[in-house]
């Protein structure tokens, strides 16, 4: 079976074999470290640099570099900023899924998974609206491995045009306009902005559609919700394979010895399904310790308040209205390294 269709045997013969040299899923050689308490400790530690390839970008920068782009970005990114979008998050969901009430079938991922995250992040960072199908055309492009690397210079263009077009106005792009890597930190917070919420709204949906007892729970007692979304970032978050490391001087890990200049995959999704850490790891489950969804240490997530709002509006809102959505057909996975359903169909209403 492939990692894409279902990672979770990958995780288990990873986790049995410790940090370990293998041929990862993406056609790379790599010492993979997979158990959660290992994962915490790779992603702190100082001699796994996240400077995997050149660029200048935020996630591939260590500090002294990292400390000075990120500030900006976290002050853009405040907790109080994300609050204030959830009146914004709450209308573009009814306004999607207006179009689901008369409809007999709809596709999730076409219909709302990408065009609420896609509409917030645009709205939050200033992207014109007659860009955004643009925008999502070169994002899907650019998590393709046979048209990343073309994408990205598409996609820099893009943006750097942007950049000279713009009127300035009450957004981040405006707010950020002087800051360093500018061209790289806007791609970078449209696409994670984005296309990590896509997975969070596709991926959990489907988690929760199979498990019923939760979506009972939350229908019962909409509390619950944040909690719930919590255990889909565990349960089938993005990064199943993970983060990439290099190894800038011998590191141990797990009591295993990583040579220096060693390419390094840091697996999320194996952590997260760790049995030690997590009892029952592949059942949904509420209440659970808290994920590695959003990294760990300083390179954690500085979107991850915005994703959780958006999760929490998006699964309210879905199982609100329409409290007897299922599964219409078997769902598609696409086979690219943020793990997600190209396709996945339900019934809105019985």
């Amino acid at each position: 079976m492939s990692f894409f269709t279902d990672p979770t045997p990958y995780f288990d013969e990873w986790r049995a074999m410790g940090p370990a040299l293998i041929d990862t899923p993406d056609g790379a050689k790599a010492w993979v470290i997979s158990r959660y308490d290992d994962v915490v400790q790779a992603l702190s530690h100082p001699d796994l640099s996240s400077a995997v390839i050149p660029g200048g970008m935020l996630n591939h920068t260590d500090p002294p570099e990292h400390t000075r782009l990120r500030k900006p970005i976290a002050r853009a990114f405040s907790t109080r900023r994300m609050e204030a979008l959830r009146p914004c998050i709450e209308k573009i969901a009814n306004d999607l899924l207006d179009e689901w009430e008369t409809a007999d079938e709809v596709d999730v991922i076409s219909s709302f998974a990408q065009p609420l995250p896609i509409t917030v992040i645009c709205e939050l960072l200033g992207v014109p609206e007659g860009d955004r199908d643009e925008v999502r055309t070169l994002t899907a492009q650019l998590m393709a491995p046979e048209t990343m690397a073309e994408a990205y210079g598409r996609f820099a263009l893009y943006v750097q045009g942007l950049l000279e077009t713009k009127e300035p106005g009450d957004d981040v792009i405006t707010e950020l306009r002087d800051e360093p890597n500018l061209v790289q930190t806007l791609v970078l917070l449209i696409t994670a902005g984005h296309e990590t919420t896509v997975q969070l709204i596709g991926n959990g949906l489907l988690a929760l559609l199979r498990a019923p007892a939760v979506k009972r729970a939350l229908l019962d007692n909409p509390v619950l919700v944040p909690d719930a979304v919590e255990e889909l970032l565990r349960y089938d978050g993005p990064f199943a394979l993970g983060v990439g490391r290099v190894a800038t001087a011998d590191v141990v890990v797990g009591g295993v010895m990583i040579p220096k200049s060693s390419q390094v995959t840091v697996s999320l999704g194996a952590a997260n399904r760790d049995p030690s850490r997590f009892p029952d790891p592949d059942v949904v489950q509420l209440g659970r310790d808290p994920h590695v969804t959003f990294g760990h240490g300083i390179h954690y997530c500085v979107g991850a308040r915005l994703a959780r709002i958006e999760g929490e509006i998006a699964f309210g809102t879905l199982l609100r209205r329409f409290p007897e959505l299922a599964l219409a057909a078997e769902p598609e996975w696409r086979e690219t390294f943020i793990r997600g359903l190209a396709s996945f169909r339900v019934r809105p209403k019985p």
